[in-house]
């Protein structure tokens, strides 16, 4: 029934002829699924764009760019700790956060999902499982799902910075319900290296859940997770179709040589000098979505799946890997591929907003903020140890040896033949996971960890806000309308793009942030005199 699902979704794509089909030559069914669906992307964000230049304010001469937003309005645009500090009511102590409740908050540590320990990934459960009951989970993912309809998210040089950017997001939502926590990677190299990657224990109650025999995700941490669409769970078809992530990928990339085989043209025109490369990131990140299958399997309902969100903490790992391999600190946030039309919609282009992140632009996806200040990875398990968690083994019977996942019990363990233990609570008989008897099948009971430092009360952070003191009177006399992509962006309060929570619009002398004293005693008012002057009065 899953795969019938699948064979149903995938129909609209598969319209062109084969001389029409600019995916033909891709070298694999799902290579082939995931030009498709780029090449359907991309049409989506070439009919949305109404623009080819960079939005300017009202009255400004073309030529001039508008500046990235000076003033961090929500903890999601901060870059520094000490803006992540300001909104968990923290203060800055010996290169950290000292909470109120004594616990010091640094750089987060991404480690891949199984090395977290099982305290970690408890919590790590537990928060999301907040961010789903508050309604924030939802509401991110909601941003994912709506980039199909014209974003820079996908098709094109964009979608790598574009996903550092909503990630960050993601895991800075974690840390304001557990400031300890971190987004972890899921390395599916490790799955990969298995008889039967479907058997990994990633699959199990444990780590992402397991799926019944529709595909429905009725147990472990993320069970009768009602999606976006309204459905009562998430759904999986692993196995189906795709394949995991593999070492040959990842040394393609670390082989390139220049940006623009990174930050690749993915869904490329007639006309476009560039051709196709299959190899590239977004095209291989692409076969493990489709590995995954279900809601994974289309950008529209992706992200109900927390897989979604490890996986591309993985694919940024890669990129961040290259980066450090190939580029100078100044190359990594000043190289990026020259504006094409005919490679790429308009809203790749460098200085495009980032949307829906405005006023963020594309290049400012570049920065070395995010891995400098905000997080770093932990490296990849490798033999012997494998990082020393119980969830993974050295593999040394097919060649030089490498981790991989345990399997789940029935699951395949055919191939090994150097005296590994491959099966997690059992043991390998018959070519088969068996339960070994008295063996702990999962891991202990998690204990619960101390209260964490509560969110500002009543939850609520607002995030409408204008960026320009002059938004009132360019809304008044039209500019909303007149000019829509600035406006959008820059003047949302003004627009009806969004409703402010905590502060009344036409207040003329009431301060609009929460952080407007801090602000004001630290020189904002003379450094960003125009966004204090709207917003901290």
């Amino acid at each position: 029934q899953m795969r019938l699902w699948l064979q149903i979704a995938f129909l609209p794509l598969v319209v062109l002829s084969q001389d029409q089909d600019p995916c033909a030559d891709a070298p694999s069914e799902a290579a082939k699924i995931v030009c498709r669906m780029l090449h359907k992307w991309d049409d989506n964000a070439r009919q949305a764009s109404t623009r080819k230049a960079v939005a300017l304010p009202p009255g400004v001469l073309s030529g001039l760019a508008a500046e990235l937003a000076p003033i961090a309005a929500s903890i999601y645009q901060c870059l520094e700790l000490d803006c992540i500090c300001t909104y968990l009511r923290g203060t800055q102590s010996d290169g950290g956060c000292l909470l109120e409740s004594g616990q010091t908050v640094r750089k987060a540590i991404r480690k891949e999902y199984r090395v977290m320990s099982n305290n970690e990934r408890g919590r790590l459960h537990r928060a999301l499982n907040e961010m789903r009951r508050n309604g924030e989970y939802t509401n991110l993912a909601r941003i994912h799902a709506e980039q199909t309809r014209g974003g820079a998210a996908h098709s094109g040089p964009a979608f790598l910075p574009w996903h550092r950017e909503y990630i960050k997001r993601v895991e800075l939502a974690i840390r304001q319900i557990d400031p300890g926590l971190a987004l972890p990677y899921w390395d599916s190299t490790l799955d990969g290296a298995l008889p039967r990657p479907a058997d990994s224990i990633i699959f199990s109650d444990a780590f992402g859940g397991e799926a019944n025999e529709q595909g429905d995700v009725l147990s472990g941490a993320f069970a009768n997770w009602r999606t976006l669409e309204g459905r009562g769970n998430i759904r999986r078809a692993v196995g189906a179709q795709g394949q995991c992530f593999t070492e040959a990928d990842i040394e393609f990339v670390m082989r390139q040589t220049s940006a623009e085989q990174i930050l690749a043209f993915t869904a490329p025109q007639q006309g476009c000098p560039i051709r196709t490369d299959y190899n590239c990131l977004e095209y291989t990140h692409g076969n493990v979505h489709i590995f995954v299958g279900g809601d994974m399997f289309d950008t529209e309902t992706a992200a109900n799946d927390p897989l979604f969100y490890f996986h591309h903490s993985f694919v940024d790992m890669i990129w961040e890997l290259w980066r450090q391999e190939r580029q100078t600190p100044e190359q990594r946030e000043t190289t990026y591929p020259l504006d094409n039309q005919q490679c790429a919609s308009p809203q790749h282009f460098a200085a495009a907003t980032l949307q829906p992140f405005g006023p963020f632009r594309n290049n400012d996806g570049l920065s070395n903020a995010y891995t400098n200040n905000l997080y770093e990875y932990a490296p990849r398990p490798t033999c012997p140890s494998c990082s020393g968690s119980k969830y993974l083994f050295c593999d040394s019977s097919h060649g030089e040896p490498r981790c991989a996942a345990k399997i789940r019990l029935n699951g395949v363990c055919t191939g090994y033949e150097q005296g590994e233990q491959p099966c997690y609570g059992g043991i390998c008989e018959g070519g088969r996971c068996v339960d070994a008897g008295n063996v702990i099948t999962r891991p202990p009971p998690i204990t619960r960890p101390p209260p964490v430092t509560p969110k500002p009360p009543g939850h609520i952070q607002e995030n409408c806000f204008n960026e320009h003191q002059c938004c009132g009177t360019w809304a008044d006399s039209g500019e909303c309308s007149a000019n829509a992509v600035y406006m959008r962006d820059w003047c949302k309060a003004s627009c009806r793009t969004c409703v402010p929570q905590t502060y009344t619009l036409t207040d003329d002398c009431d301060d609009r942030h929460l952080n407007c004293a801090a602000w004001s005693q630290s020189g904002e008012c003379t450094a960003n005199a125009a966004w204090m002057t709207e917003n901290c009065r």
